[in-house]
């Protein structure tokens, strides 16, 4: 019997209606404000027209299932001591199979200054319920996202807000569906940095310091202030980095500097042997870290890290000298070499009583100027003082390396505790040396004056030099007098020395 259609399905339940069906799934589609169809059928061969639809469903045995809807993300948290991310959303669904409903590499955190971080390999997850899963992140996505999400609460030390995606098929029973709006996380425990030890390597001039939960900040080369780190080694005597620049962090555990100019001679006198402790003293060496020296911490929390932070140095080499220059001009002797260190104190660091010139028929003369610093840890100059320079010019007395005998190779040789900020028990002497000379001059006369009541001819000019020995700087036989009528007299007296 043929009955009255209805509104819709509502004609099928509720208007008198026969509807059939096998156990089979049958799919249909319902408008409750549609047209119905003509009148049913007591067969399922004949049935009436459906209204117009805008639901899907299914009934089976089993009764009706609703359509699907889009899985979403709404917030999280984190705890960064333990690595859980818990995230909460809406229509998550499960899928057959043991821990495969949640796709852990498809989620993107976003962290200080925008950084973001995409896990590697956290392990996959069941749902916990349509609206909740918690995933546990691997050591290696831990490590990174603690460097990110750098402080407690819902945005980083440089007010980033942070936040959480989903990539397509974050949810493996929705493949097609993403998340990438707004997804808070609210971050906790995130723990103070810390330094742990450090170690210095003399070869490449290096500081690296191991340490836990060292956190970035926004921009490029600003993680660690420089300027927070102190050394302490010989004889308990410290020193703060002046001129090295800001570093990145190179993991949560890591970070290195590179020495150079003041900050290198400063601390390698300090750090004047292999190990933990100093040569001289024995004192332990240590880097302290004072507030604020990670700057991606939370500028709340202190993290000061000022004692058992041990250095351990390797590589240790004794200063040495490879060459030097003297400009006869000026008087100046230039040095360079390696690993010099400063002395504490001023106009110090060179004992240039310690150093010895070789020249001109293999004469030798020993400095008596005034004592240097140190210019880097591969330079120092002396200025001669006046006798210095007189004798050296008399024996460094060609330009080049070779003096005028053509057989003297210049040389500078160093005795023991030339350079003061090395440890007394380092035997650092250094005899052999090059020297190459510029700006020689010849020696030339301007001017005389003679007294002929006392007999002194006292001559002026420019460039004069001494000889290695007693009474033998001028050949006064060399010397001739012209006067009256243009006559000449060739003298005879003793050899003399220059005074200046």
């Amino acid at each position: 019997t043929n009955g009255a259609g209805g509104s819709g399905v509502g004609a099928v339940w509720n208007n008198g209606g026969t509807f059939n069906y096998n156990s089979g799934t049958t799919t249909f589609t319902t408008n409750t404000g549609g047209t119905g169809g003509a009148g049913g059928n007591t067969t399922a061969s004949n049935p009436g027209s459906a209204g117009t639809a805008d639901i899907s469903g299914t009934i089976n045995d089993s009764g009706w299932t609703p359509p699907a809807s889009d899985p979403t993300l709404t917030s999280a948290t984190y705890d960064a001591s333990t690595g859980a991310l818990v995230v909460t959303g809406t229509n998550f669904a499960a899928t057959t199979g043991a821990a495969n409903d949640v796709v852990a590499n498809k989620f993107t955190l976003t962290g200080e200054g925008g950084a973001t971080y995409t896990l590697t390999d956290t392990a996959n997850v069941e749902i916990s319920s349509a609206t909740a899963f918690t995933l546990t992140l691997s050591a290696t996505d831990k490590a990174a996202v603690n460097q990110i999400l750098n402080k407690n609460g819902t945005a980083s030390t440089g007010s980033t807000t942070y936040d959480l995606d989903g990539a397509a098929g974050f949810i493996a029973a929705s493949a097609s569906i993403s998340d990438t709006g707004a997804n808070g996380i609210t971050v906790s425990n995130v723990a103070a940095p810390t330094i742990t030890s450090a170690s210095y390597d003399y070869n490449s001039n290096v500081l690296t310091v191991t340490g836990t939960g060292l956190l970035k900040a926004s921009g490029a080369s600003n993680d660690i202030d420089i300027s927070k780190l102190t050394f302490t080694g010989e004889g308990g005597a410290s020193y703060t980095l002046t001129s090295a620049s800001d570093v990145e962090i190179s993991s949560g555990t890591s970070f290195a500097v590179t020495l150079s100019g003041t900050d290198l001679y400063n601390v390698e006198a300090l750090l004047n042997k292999d190990g933990t402790t100093s040569a001289t003293a024995g004192s332990s060496y240590n880097l302290a870290a004072a507030e604020d020296w990670n700057i991606g911490a939370d500028s709340a929390v202190t993290i000061a890290d000022t004692t058992g932070n041990g250095i351990t140095v390797s590589n240790y080499a004794v200063p040495a000298i490879s060459s030097s220059t003297y400009d006869a001009s000026t008087g100046v002797l230039a040095v360079t070499g390696s690993n010099f260190v400063s002395q504490a104190g001023a106009s110090n660091d060179v004992d240039v009583t310690q150093l010895t010139l070789t020249g001109e028929s293999a004469g030798t003369y020993t400095l008596t100027s005034a004592n240097v610093e140190i210019s880097s840890a591969t330079s120092f100059s002396v200025t001669l003082n006046a006798a210095d320079k007189l004798a050296v010019n008399g024996l460094l007395n060609k330009n080049g390396t070779l003096s005028d005998d053509g057989i003297t190779t210049y040389n500078l040789a160093a005795a023991d505790n030339w350079l003061a900020g090395s440890p007394a028990a380092n035997n650092i002497a250094d005899a052999t040396n090059s020297v190459t000379v510029s700006n020689v001059t010849a020696p030339t006369i301007s001017s005389a004056t003679y007294d002929a009541a006392t007999g002194v001819l006292a001559v002026t000019g420019s460039s004069f030099v001494s000889q290695a020995g007693a009474v033998n700087d001028v050949d006064v036989t060399t010397l001739t007098l012209t006067g009256e009528g243009g006559g000449t007299y060739t003298l005879t007296s003793s050899n003399v020395e220059v005074s200046s």
